[in-house]
């Protein structure tokens, strides 16, 4: 399984066209299709935050990556390593504004700063560095604030490469989560809708917030009340754990009529063992996972020992919620773009919802995003923890241990497409995967919600 994680499959690159444009073909259909989407009115138009201008609506952060790729690109496939590159105007498309046009400048100077480096041309990728500070900004857009961190990271890892100083180690993993719309919450109401007796283990629980939203649905269930529920948690802090624990059986004694218990259980994952869980053959075990297995893509023994431990759980459902990117590429430049495509977006996402200078946001971009574009960007084998691969590669994975992904209920999909609806300006879209639901900001990807069984012989 080592190899299957390590190798995700590679993408193509399709080869670009020559033009006389000062946009590659390839960049000339990316702005086409958002111009075009762009224009299409819908109910979703409202009033946006002054920072969120009509432009950047067309014009997605992500959307100024990829076209900053498809120019690098085109320009390395006349074999130029130029840095001049980054000078080339974009200056054919004059009904863009004047700050998305330098934002493309800006996103092409740190690709092509990523590109010398991946050739070991550190002068250069230094030069290009130089260049980004000139305009990445903190508080600036989201294209400039996403340049801003990775032209940090990458001077970093050149400084790394060539030795000139020690680098920064990371020494402990932030508590980083991307909410997918609450859409959590939504699984467990519907899957074991009709079992009186349910036992819930939670796999690196948090705050426990999610699971409020669940009991009080169990607790206005008429057709088949509940007699029991159980929560399992697993952490690594004990604090942590007894106090959601705290919490989490308060709101119960004031908000349900049978019995709820609690149990912490502080463990590495890897540590975990059946003996841990009081487990009753007359409960129903649901296990929900959420950013947890993603987190031991390193460590891909470790993640097989705790998929066979699952299956000795022998649950009704396993409830998966993981980052929908890929950020696991042994190749240096697959593994920018992939990351910088998924940061592009949760930049942009904070964009729609709070003004550039809220303190939250900054603090948020600065302890949280920076600390792990470092990580994925500057840290190699087991030092690299927030690893993260696409759906598909857990499909893989998850068929070698007989897990299967099962259909969500009807009136979950139902409630989480209205609760995008209401949420994120019709920016945030939900779509289909098979029977796993992808949660996208803008079209890009950022998260998958699944369902998945055992398949027993």
């Amino acid at each position: 399984m080592n190899s299957s994680l390590a190798n995700t499959t590679m993408k193509g690159k399709d080869q670009m066209k020559s033009s006389h444009s000062c946009i590659p073909s390839a960049s000339s259909q990316i702005l086409q299709k958002c111009c075009i989407r762009g224009n299409q009115k819908g109910k979703h138009d409202c009033d946006l935050p002054c920072s969120f201008s009509s432009e950047s609506h067309v014009l997605s952060t992500v959307n100024i990556f990829e076209m900053a790729q498809a120019q690098l690109l085109h320009h390395t496939s006349k074999k130029e390593d130029d840095p001049s590159i980054a000078s080339q105007p974009l200056n054919s498309h004059s009904d863009l504004s004047l700050e998305v046009l330098d934002d493309f400048q800006l996103a092409l100077l740190l690709q092509a700063s990523a590109e010398m480096f991946s050739k070991r041309h550190y002068e250069r990728a230094t030069e290009l560095l130089s260049l980004c500070n000139l305009s990445a900004s903190l508080t600036g857009t989201p294209v400039q604030r996403v340049v801003y961190y990775y032209s940090e990271a990458l001077r970093e890892k050149i400084d790394k490469e060539t030795k000139s100083i020690t680098g920064l180690q990371l020494d402990r993993l932030v508590d980083f989560e991307v909410k997918p719309t609450g859409v959590e919450e939504l699984f467990l109401c519907s899957k074991p809708h009709s079992e009186k007796r349910l036992h819930l283990i939670d796999f690196g629980i948090r705050s426990g917030s999610h699971w409020t939203i669940l009991m009080q649905a169990l607790a206005n269930r008429g057709d088949y009340p509940l007699e029991l529920l159980k929560i399992t948690a697993i952490g690594t802090s004990k604090q942590v754990v007894d106090e959601t624990g705290k919490r989490l059986s308060s709101f119960a004694a004031e908000n349900m009529k049978f019995p709820f218990f609690f149990k912490a259980v502080v463990s590495e994952m890897k540590d975990l063992s059946k003996d841990l869980f009081e487990l009753d053959t007359n409960e129903v075990v649901v296990v929900y996972s959420e950013y947890i297995l993603g987190g031991m893509l390193a460590w891909p023994n470790h993640l097989e020992v705790v998929l066979r431990f699952i299956k000795n759980l022998n649950p009704c459902v396993i409830v998966v919620i993981e980052t929908e990117a890929n950020t696991n590429e042994p190749i240096f430049m697959d593994l920018f773009n992939g990351s910088v495509f998924l940061y592009a977006a949760l930049f942009d996402c904070l964009e729609a919802f709070m003004e550039r200078d809220n303190q939250h946001r900054m603090e948020f971009e600065r302890l949280v995003l920076r600390e792990v574009i470092h990580n994925v960007i500057t840290c190699e084998g087991e030092g690299r923890i927030f690893r993260n691969v696409r759906l598909e590669v857990w499909r893989a994975l998850f068929e070698k241990f007989g897990i299967k992904e099962t259909e969500l209920s009807e009136s979950s999909l139902y409630q989480a497409n209205l609760m995008a609806d209401r949420s994120a300006h019709g920016f945030c879209t939900l779509d289909m995967d098979g029977n796993c639901l992808t949660i996208k900001w803008k079209g890009t990807p950022i998260v998958f919600a699944s369902a998945w069984k055992f398949v027993h012989d």
